[in-house]
């Protein structure tokens, strides 16, 4: 017989207090001291690092040890992130039978207030431990909706960290990310010959046309199994009766392998450069937002994870995964590190909900990884 979630429970208090904390990108401000009043009355030594002022924001990331934490000793490292993607500020969150949502007007925030709760709740227990405990220790980062800035600059190389756990996928428990695409930026600008457009046109050069011209030869979308390519953004021209001298275009490719994106980022240039050539002028620029990874089943992140999945009665599902985590950063740094589903489902949508049953295995996950 299935035994109905408890919807009174600790964790789902501990939840319901988090959601309603306002906190976006580079404003953790609000968020980042509750947890510390609430861990640090607990004993847990909290550490908060100067990092957010690099980009603007006014939090840095949160790093948590649980009083046997030793510095010296290998250690796990759990993670889940401070924002919310839009603000919380007036949710109503609704407990129903078997699911949390808010009231259909605001976002509900569990990406990644359910991962927090796991953590903290986690956190708490170490305080007087039921099991014996592995050497683990826990990061909140900061600005992860906008570019994964915390996990991009968190310093990690005072600690010996074997494994990281991000619970921050929003697909069901027992699922997690093995391999996950990574994405580069391009910025293409097309400088072409500015003119009034009814008394001499003919002396222009219009940037518009010519980035038109470029774009339409792009090969975009799904290019294959590993890569994809979109033009998302551009801003061009002064005036309706002007020949546009300048336009600027925003893209992105993702793939596999960082090899796989070079090669696309060349085709792309190449295309414009060709096009505007003998007539206008490019500026041709790319940027990292963030590496693939792609661990082995025999990882040993992975195989830790498993083991921990089947001890919370759930069944290993890995899977490919387009989208980016701060797992990304971690792996980039030299950390293997996987993303856990934790079943904040329609995230950055005022149908956001997570399963009860969903917050609880999270929780079994994240005690089964660092059971002893």
């Amino acid at each position: 017989m299935h035994t109905p979630p408890n919807r009174d429970s600790s964790l789902v208090r501990l939840f319901l207090e988090l959601v309603r904390i306002d906190a976006v990108s580079l404003m953790e401000r609000p968020i980042a001291d509750a947890l510390t009043r609430l861990l640090t009355t607990e004993g847990i030594r909290v550490q908060e690092d100067d990092t957010g002022a690099q980009v603007g924001g006014n939090t840095g990331n949160l790093l948590c040890f649980p009083p046997h934490f030793d510095p010296n000793k290998p250690a796990l490292m759990l993670t889940a992130h401070l924002d919310t993607v839009l603000p919380t500020a007036h949710l109503k969150p609704i407990v129903r039978e078997d699911h949390i949502t808010s009231d259909g007007t605001t976002i509900l925030g569990a990406d990644n207030r359910a991962g927090l709760s796991v953590l903290v709740d986690l956190l708490l227990s170490s305080v007087r431990p039921t099991i014996p405990q592995r050497n683990y220790f826990c990061v909140f980062t900061f600005g992860e909706e906008l570019a994964l800035y915390g996990a991009g600059t968190v310093d990690l190389s005072r600690f010996n960290v074997i494994g990281g756990f991000v619970f921050d996928c929003s697909k069901r428990p027992g699922i997690y990310i093995r391999e996950s695409v990574g994405l580069h930026l391009f910025n293409a600008r097309v400088i072409g010959r500015s003119a009034h457009s009814g008394v001499n046109p003919e002396e222009g050069m219009s940037a518009i046309v010519l980035a038109s011209e470029a774009i339409a030869k792009l090969p975009l979308g799904r290019i294959d199994a590993e890569t994809t390519a979109n033009v998302g953004k551009i801003v061009g021209g002064e005036a309706v009766n002007a020949v546009p001298e300048r336009v600027a275009i925003e893209g992105e490719v993702r793939s596999f392998t960082p090899q796989r994106i070079g090669e696309h980022l060349q085709i792309i240039e190449s295309i414009f450069r060709s096009t505007v050539e003998g007539k206008g002028r490019l500026e041709f620029e790319t940027a990292v937002d963030f590496e693939p990874y792609v661990l082995a089943p025999t990882s040993p992140v992975v195989v830790e994870l498993e083991r921990a999945l089947r001890g919370a009665g759930l069944e290993p599902t890995p899977i490919r995964y387009t989208g980016g985590s701060d797992a990304n950063k971690y792996n980039a740094k030299g950390i293997p590190a996987v993303n856990i589903g934790i079943g904040a489902q329609k995230p950055h949508s005022t149908d956001e909900f997570i399963l009860i049953e969903d917050l609880e295995r999270s929780s079994h996950i994240a005690k089964e990884l660092v059971r002893a």
